[in-house]
């Protein structure tokens, strides 16, 4: 059992160093003499990114071969088949109910939401940000029918507003009562479950080997009493990322940032989540040490105290004019202002090249703006530079979701010129090699064509158009095309369009529609929207198919499988906590 007279066992590693390596290189030196007593261990995770950097770092680390601990994504939507082992007991006890496909719910609070002066698109927009809210409340643990509680008095709202308010206590009255016909619960909630029977569990019945929590920094109240219980497990830990301690942030700065007694904080300052967190494990600041594990060389210890004193709050912003020079330095910095989004990616892939020209050296972008990622990945791409981007490419940005995008276009705009042309000119269309020559020439000569007046819409008007001249070509083209179009006559609902385009896309590109990671999110999506019974009760109207193809595209994430340059890379806000490169850019 426990001590419950022991002190919580937390600790903090500096942020100017790469807090990967520093804590694979800490386990190894208490745990790597011992192989097995490595492999019998745990370490918890944020997500499946941050699983990847600590494999990396131990590879890194160990110079030899080594059987790992075990590494479990608490953020993973799959929890429950990820953990394995570890939570297999609990369904013996007290089984959670498996939780709904989250575009299965997005598709059911559509049909929900939708009255008759919304079309299908609409309501998919709606339910999406509606899911997001959801989620919000039940990661805290706030029951969605308390949303009344603070729900102004209807007649003091403009008519628009007493309607949104209606709507939305009508779904949250009846959402749960859904999900309790379906024997099923949401996401968040399946995963707060989870995690609170794992810590009571882990409190009476400490596990084997060691186990430690690395950072996570979310005070969400499941994954702060997982937290709660790891660190006062015998051979439990938790580690933090970054924590100021009170030789560079006064105890006094430290108490200004909150909460206060009405729940208000210094919510932006870059130290304010961690508090929330201590508070939630009812762990003081002074009882957190400095982690004993260096790993790879690091940034000067001098310029995080200066970045520290700069992220001060407001109210004490003043003590930056009376610091001494050596609190202040921040030598190896530079900034760089441009005029506009171009000239800053421009300016960031050119900087990022040039790094990459010595030696050995590790370049990385830190970014919360996906926009100037996109940019900064497709400069380097010109000189064949391949970045390895951690939050992926939206599915509507691929081969495979353009095509998809192409042919919805095609079919929504009845074949018009530029839908048309862009259809049979998409890189997957046509075959490889001879047979793709072929085919771009025969398009080439239809383009020719098509340019001057619209021709009537679909294949009529384009037998019309090609009767006279580009005859060949077009009898090349046109049994390709209407074979493509035939599935979506008389499909009116979701899953039947959805149906369609798989058949089309079959059709019209062969294999290479589903080949490659975007392929196969694609299919994927394709066979969840055709299976889904929320979906074959929502109709699509006339020119709905493209907006609701591109919302659920670009929802979609497909990250490289593997590849990319070694030694480049773009990342998130959470991958740079844990990560360290020679050289980094903060853009955006």
């Amino acid at each position: 059992m426990p001590d419950p007279l022991r002190p919580p066992a937390v600790f903090t590693i500096p942020s100017h160093r790469s807090f990967a390596d520093a804590l694979a290189a800490g386990i190894l030196r208490q745990y790597g003499r011992d192989p097995l007593s490595l492999a019998r261990g745990r370490i918890l995770l944020p997500n499946n990114r941050a699983v990847r950097s600590i494999t990396e770092a131990f590879v890194r680390a160990s110079g030899s071969g080594l059987v790992l601990p075990r590494l479990v994504a608490i953020g993973d939507p799959e929890l429950g088949e990820r953990v394995g082992d570890a939570l297999d007991p609990l369904a013996l006890v007290n089984p959670v109910p498996p939780a709904i496909d989250p575009l299965e719910r997005q598709l059911f609070l559509a049909a929900l939401i939708r009255d008759g002066n919304e079309g299908t698109a609409e309501a998919m927009r709606l339910s999406a940000a509606l899911a997001r809210a959801l989620d919000v409340l039940l990661i805290e643990e706030i029951e969605p029918s308390r949303l009344r509680e603070v729900m102004p008095s209807a007649p003091d709202l403009a008519l628009h507003w007493q309607k949104a308010l209606a709507r939305l206590d009508d779904l949250a009255e009846r959402w749960p009562k859904i999900l309790a016909e379906r024997g099923e619960v949401d996401l968040a909630t399946r995963r707060g479950r989870l995690l609170r029977q794992l810590a009571g569990r882990w409190s009476q019945k400490p596990p084997s080997g060691f186990t430690i929590a690395a950072g996570i920094t979310t005070a969400a109240p499941a994954v702060a009493a997982l937290l709660a219980s790891v660190a006062r497990l015998p051979e439990g830990a938790v580690v933090l990322p970054g924590l100021a301690l009170a030789d560079t942030m006064p105890d006094s700065e430290w108490d200004a940032l909150g909460p206060d007694e009405d729940g208000h904080g210094e919510e932006r300052h870059p130290q304010y989540h961690l508090k929330l967190l201590l508070d939630c494990l009812g762990v003081a600041r002074a009882e957190v040490s400095r982690w004993q594990g260096g790993g790879r060389a690091a940034s000067p210890a001098v310029r995080g105290r200066a970045i520290a004193h700069a992220m001060t709050a407001a109210d004490f912003s003043d003590k930056w004019s009376s610091l001494p020079p050596r609190e202040r330095r921040l030598t190896g910095i530079r900034c760089a202002e441009l005029p506009d989004p171009a000239s800053e990616a421009q300016a960031i892939a050119i900087a990022m090249r040039h790094a990459l020209e010595t030696a050995g050296e590790t370049v990385a972008l830190v970014t919360p703006d996906r926009q100037l990622a996109a940019r900064v990945a497709a400069h380097l791409a010109r000189w064949g530079i391949a970045a390895d981007d951690s939050a992926g490419q939206p599915l509507s940005k691929t081969a495979a979701g353009t095509l998809q995008l192409a042919i919805a276009s095609a079919v929504e705009e009845e074949l018009a010129p530029v839908a048309l042309l862009a259809l049979l000119k998409h890189p997957l269309v046509g075959g490889i090699e001879d047979q793709r020559r072929e085919w771009l020439g025969a398009v080439r000569a239809l383009d020719l064509r098509l340019r001057g007046p619209r021709p009537r819409a679909g294949l009529a008007g384009l037998d019309e158009q090609f009767a006279a001249k580009a005859a060949k070509p077009w009898a090349t083209v046109r049994p390709v095309l209407a074979a493509t179009l035939a599935p979506f006559d008389g499909s009116i609902t979701l899953a039947a369009r959805a149906a369609a385009l798989r058949v089309a896309a079959e059709t019209i590109a062969g294999p290479r529609a589903w080949s490659g990671a975007d392929g196969r999110a694609a299919a994927d999506l394709l066979d969840r929207l055709e299976a889904s019974p929320a979906a074959a009760a929502l109709s699509v109207a006339e020119g709905e198919l493209l907006p609701i193809l591109r919302l659920l595209l670009d929802a979609e994430a497909v990250r490289r499988p593997y590849g990319g340059h070694p030694r480049i890379f773009i990342w998130g806000l959470l991958e740079a906590r844990l990560q360290h490169a020679d050289f980094m850019v903060l853009g955006g």
